[in-house]
């Protein structure tokens, strides 16, 4: 398939049928695959205090089934993350140790293909790859200058799968993936060391 690209537009607060509150998410047209919308929505922490419960879902008549849920402030993101896509659990592995983006960048297999995500620019723009195709996500201003928007460029052999993981990591907290945020804790460690890491 040749190149094309595509844009989702941000909305906040919709309330949609079949839930108990309003919603957050993206929406738009994905080149030849259609219409395509992710909805993200919060759920308060129970009785016994906790976290806020988060669920990331992503629809679309050609599109599989996408749920990504986790726990903890301020959004969803890759701790405690249990991600399901077309019935598949699907793990997230990185290296949060290593000093460059390139070598945090996100690795997972769905249904027997190897992806790597990586993110770039300060979480402002992220490829998700596998051989033969790629896809990079951007994020600013709407075409029609009222709202953010997400921007997408697909090459190679592209498929519904491929667009669904691309697509969904766009409402994922993906700092974690950024040599920045590497470099912010070992200089919280410097600067407010644990009792056990002070010098004597």
């Amino acid at each position: 398939m040749a190149e094309f690209q595509f844009e989702l537009e941000w909305y906040r607060g919709k309330k949609l049928p079949g839930h108990a509150q309003k919603v957050h998410g993206l929406a738009g047209t994905v080149g030849p695959f259609g219409d395509v919308t992710v909805e993200f929505e919060w759920r308060k922490p129970g009785l016994k205090g906790g976290h806020r419960q988060y669920e990331v879902r992503l629809f679309g008549e050609q599109m599989p089934d996408v749920v990504y849920r986790t726990v903890g402030p301020p959004r969803p993101c890759l701790k405690n993350a249990r991600f399901d896509v077309g019935g598949e659990r699907v793990r997230l592995d990185f290296n949060a140790k290593a000093l460059r983006n390139s070598s945090r960048a996100l690795r997972m297999t769905c249904q027997g293909r190897p992806y790597v995500y990586a993110v770039a620019r300060f979480e402002r723009a992220a490829t998700l790859s596998r051989p033969g195709v790629e896809i990079t996500m951007t994020r600013g201003k709407s075409s029609r200058g009222k709202e953010s928007a997400s921007f997408g460029t697909a090459t190679g052999d592209v498929d519904a799968l491929d667009l669904a993981l691309a697509i969904v990591f766009e409402h994922i907290e993906t700092r974690e993936l950024t040599a920045s945020d590497r470099v912010s804790g070992l200089i919280g460690k410097v600067l407010d060391p644990r009792p056990e890491e002070s010098s004597h």
